[in-house]
């Protein structure tokens, strides 16, 4: 997808383009996050074409909110229109748990996802596992109220805490676009298992939250197939055929493969979830300077624990920490 990431924005290995040093990072550092953040920017098979100017980041404050200042932006949590329109949220994005794996062009590495959404659109649980510079990154993220972030079985990159839940938002919300292109009446359309194509020449696929970019240039051609499970669970195995390299001067096809089921409306995250083992953070406005890192939207401060139940962790945000 696209080329020129946005300023702040940050990339994956699944990028069609020639890898190049970037946002403050030396080459290494670079290869290492891309790899282990696989749709982090999820520039996928790009043309050098650059994206839509951003609108200025909200501005977050500390402390919760009930008209929601102070939290992520909703266009941040899963998985929501693109924050440069108004479009409505795909029919796609009512699910409420998807497994998705991605595999990629040249040497067709794969990345999976477990992703739980609730009512709460600023509430999503993510489980990741992504190729690395050196065997595989794995871990869950909680994101809670848009406001603090847990993580469990993964050590989170300073100044890059929000990278695995950016990653999995981002890869969601490109499978719906896939899913809209290849059967745009949505899941109540779908009935039984049944082939699907689509193709545009002019317009790209695209997806990003406040951090990342996500982008195939066109033109660019799906296929694949859509199954109806049983009356709450779909799969889905498509192939997207785009521009690859730093130009556009080949082109390659990437997988995107798994089930959505259940509903998010039903769900909510209760107070008495277990959280042993796991770590917290707050989430606040971002800083500029020049840190080794691009300037940032988000930052992430760790909070004090060990925190026994969600509750626990609810009240140490509060408390600022």
């Amino acid at each position: 997808m696209g080329t020129s990431a946005r300023r702040g924005a940050r990339r994956s290995f699944a990028d069609g383009q020639t890898r190049r040093p970037g946002l403050g990072q030396n080459a290494a550092t670079m290869k290492k996050t891309l790899l282990a953040a696989l749709l982090l920017g999820l520039c996928l098979g790009a043309a050098a074409q650059t994206p839509p100017p951003a609108k200025p980041a909200q501005t977050l404050t500390p402390g919760p909110s009930p008209k929601g200042e102070g939290r992520m932006p909703a266009n941040h949590p899963p998985i929501g229109g693109s924050p440069h329109s108004k479009e409505a949220a795909s029919p796609w994005a009512e699910f409420a748990d998807y497994a998705l794996s991605i595999k990629v062009p040249p040497k067709g590495e794969s990345g999976n996802w477990k992703i739980r959404a609730f009512a709460d659109p600023a509430d999503v649980l993510v489980e990741y596992d992504t190729p690395a510079a050196k065997g595989r990154n794995r871990g869950t993220v909680l994101l809670v109220g848009g406001q603090t972030l847990a993580a469990r079985g993964t050590a989170l990159e300073p100044g890059f805490e929000l990278e695995p839940l950016d990653a999995a938002v981002v890869s969601l919300k490109i499978l719906t676009r896939l899913l809209d292109a290849a059967v745009p009446g949505g899941p109540a359309a779908l009935k039984a298992k049944q082939p699907v194509s689509a193709r545009d020449d002019k317009a790209p696929i695209e997806a990003f939250t406040p951090t990342v970019s996500s982008r195939f240039a066109a033109p660019w051609s799906l296929k694949g197939t859509l199954a109806r499970v049983d009356a709450s669970t779909v799969s889905f195995d498509l192939e997207i055929e785009a521009p690859f390299g730093e130009k556009g001067e080949t082109r390659a096809r990437w997988r995107f493969s798994g089930t959505a089921s259940g509903s998010a409306r039903s769900r909510r995250l209760e107070d008495g979830m277990s959280l042993a083992g796991w770590s917290g953070y707050s989430i606040g406005p971002g800083t500029s300077g020049k840190t080794g890192h691009a300037s940032l939207r988000f930052r992430a401060a760790k909070l004090p624990g060990p925190f026994a139940t969600l509750k626990d962790l609810r009240a140490a945000a509060a408390k600022g920490g």
